[in-house]
């Protein structure tokens, strides 16, 4: 395993591990339980549960959204080595997708009304044009319910 570390300043360092194809192909052996050659939802659940994390379908399906590439409903080992070489800079995870959701959810109820994704909009965008914003709001309101949920964010953060 080599430890690159970079110094943010004299007081914190940030330290990223890198594995090789070798390192990451043996994880993903020690992850596949069954021995099937993928990883399901069950297998991936037990590796969070390893670090006391009780992963949400929605979780769950962000993840297989992430690395199940031919969409099988599994994760194989090049799917699984490719995804872990790519870098994680140019991933958002989906606690960074919780806060940023929190964060319009200005009342706090759970969900994203037009007025809240409008007020968004115009202290971020500058966007004023309330004909454009029922518009994005239509479109991210996939059950037309009227609010968007989390579940919805995240989709139309993944598109």
């Amino acid at each position: 395993m080599t430890a690159i570390a970079s110094p943010v300043n004299h007081d914190i360092i940030c330290q990223r591990y890198v594995l090789d194809d070798l390192q990451l192909s043996e994880t993903f052996d020690l992850l596949d339980v069954d021995k099937d050659g993928r990883l399901s939802r069950n297998e991936i659940a037990a590796l969070l549960r390893t670090i006391n994390v009780e992963p949400t379908r929605v979780e769950l399906d962000f993840i297989f959204g992430e690395m199940d590439t031919d969409k099988t409903g599994k994760i194989s080992k090049e799917e699984f080595v490719n995804y872990m070489k790519s870098p994680p800079i140019h991933r958002t995870t989906l606690r960074e997708l919780e806060v940023q959701f929190r964060k319009f959810d200005s009342d706090g109820d759970g969900a994203i009304t037009e007025d809240e994704m409008a007020e968004i909009l115009r202290s971020t965008a500058d966007l004023e044009d309330r004909a454009a914003i029922g518009d994005m709001f239509k479109a991210t309101d996939l059950n037309g319910d009227g609010k968007i949920t989390f579940f919805e964010f995240v989709k139309m953060m993944q598109e």
